[in-house]
């Protein structure tokens, strides 16, 4: 890992966040190269046209030069002013044509005039431009000439991986998309704090494995993982973080399963630190790629960290200036504290606990017995930890349903094992 980088949160987005980072892009790729040099990445290259199970990875595209002008040569629109001006992945054009079609190929925001909406065209064939809704007034013309320089070609989608072996080859995957050209929130906002943990995580010495990586939302996914099948085992729990830096509540979206450690974890540490957390399930809060990791033949439990919704979104309105240095480091703890209840409260401590015994214990008998006045809590839950001990529930899963400590927990039931009253399953 490399030292002394001073680089931070805000400084990463700052550097990145005008920069063209369509999904197979000289942007994207200058972005991961400006993470490699805070973090070790692998780059995962994947070739345009590659079949990654039901999908085709698309070609790498750019564009030079685009406007919209009158025939007189009065210019309306100009991709120099703002990049999101031309949607991502439009074809190339040079004609001029009449209004009621052009109006066929713009996009606006009523509802946010002033905004430049950001829209893309990945899989689909066509051309288009974004612009402020107040502007379209100025069209007033019949006939208009438009022009997009852009170019398909043959390029490699890239996946950034920083790996941080672990004791375990048990992997929990951290996530967060790079692609979006001028989006600060949407999602690297999730970017520079996944990079901030990977610093921080690799000065620990962790039982778990830690995959952080940063991709093209959806197809980059699709694309590592189909290209990696092999280490979808030992992928245990994820964590999807998108739109963290604006200035709403932080709401969590609970994996597919619903009841998984991830998910009783992640619900236990954020309700603590909001009473009035928002949870919703699996694709009811935002839809990401929780859909590719949790999705169909992968299955690996995702919850999903955001502060979805905001107005801003996939609009110019999404700039540095929404961003909170106070509510990335909010999100950056939280998930953090989430990785440390796995590595300090659980990791290989934890197991399924199976009785031998029959009956009640007698608790004073074995040293089992515990003084109301020293330890209430505990004392008034004993019998309801004994009456979990049937090997169809681990200490964590005990500790989740009582709402106690796990350390607790596992301290006292481990007393059952060394008087022989249990086994370890």
């Amino acid at each position: 890992m490399p030292k002394n980088h001073k680089n931070t949160m805000m400084e990463l987005i700052d550097a990145l966040w005008f920069k063209r980072r369509d999904i197979i892009s000289d942007g994207f790729d200058e972005s991961l190269k400006y993470i490699s040099k805070i973090i070790p990445l692998k780059i995962h290259k994947i070739p345009s046209g590659t079949k990654c199970w039901t999908w085709t990875v698309p070609e790498k595209w750019s564009v030079k030069e685009a406007y919209i002008e009158e025939v007189s040569g009065k210019r309306i629109l100009d991709l120099n002013d703002h990049p999101l001006h031309v949607m991502s992945y439009s074809l190339p054009v040079n004609k001029i044509i009449g209004k009621k079609e052009l109006l066929k190929h713009l996009r606006s925001r009523p509802d946010m005039p002033k905004a430049i909406p950001f829209e893309f065209k990945y899989y689909e064939r066509d051309w288009g431009f974004c612009i402020q809704h107040e502007k379209l007034k100025e069209l007033s013309k019949e006939k208009y000439k438009v022009f997009i320089d852009s170019k398909f070609e043959k390029g490699n989608l890239k996946v950034g991986d920083c790996t941080i072996r672990g004791k375990s080859k048990k992997t929990i995957v951290l996530v967060s998309h790079l692609c979006h050209p001028c989006q600060a929130n949407d999602d690297l906002a999730g970017v520079s704090i996944l990079v901030d943990l990977a610093k921080e995580i690799s000065r620990r010495n962790n039982f778990y494995t830690y995959k952080f990586l940063f991709l093209p939302e959806t197809i980059g996914s699709v694309a590592y993982l189909s290209g990696n099948e092999k280490i979808i085992p030992n992928l245990k729990y994820g964590i999807f973080l998108e739109m963290p830096g604006n200035n709403n509540n932080l709401t969590l979206q609970l994996s597919r399963q619903g009841n998984t450690k991830i998910d009783r974890i992640a619900k236990k540490i954020m309700q603590n630190k909001c009473p009035n957390l928002k949870i919703g399930g699996f694709r009811e809060i935002v839809r990401n790629d929780e859909m590719v990791f949790n999705g169909p033949g992968v299955d690996i439990p995702m919850v999903s960290i955001s502060r979805w919704p905001y107005s801003e979104y996939h609009t110019s309105g999404d700039s540095p200036k929404i961003i909170s240095v106070e509510k990335m480091k909010e999100a950056k703890k939280t998930v953090l504290d989430i990785l440390r209840a796995f590595e300090n409260e659980i990791s290989d401590k934890d197991y399924v606990p199976k009785r031998t015994f029959k009956g009640p214990v007698f608790l004073s008998g074995y040293g089992l017995w515990i003084d109301w006045r020293k330890n209430k809590k505990l004392n008034q839950n004993v019998e309801k930890i004994m009456l979990r001990l049937e090997g169809d529930k681990s200490v964590f899963d005990i500790a989740d349903e009582l709402n106690m400590d796990f350390k607790e927990v596992l301290e006292y039931v481990d007393k059952f094992f060394k008087k022989g009253l249990i086994k370890k399953i």
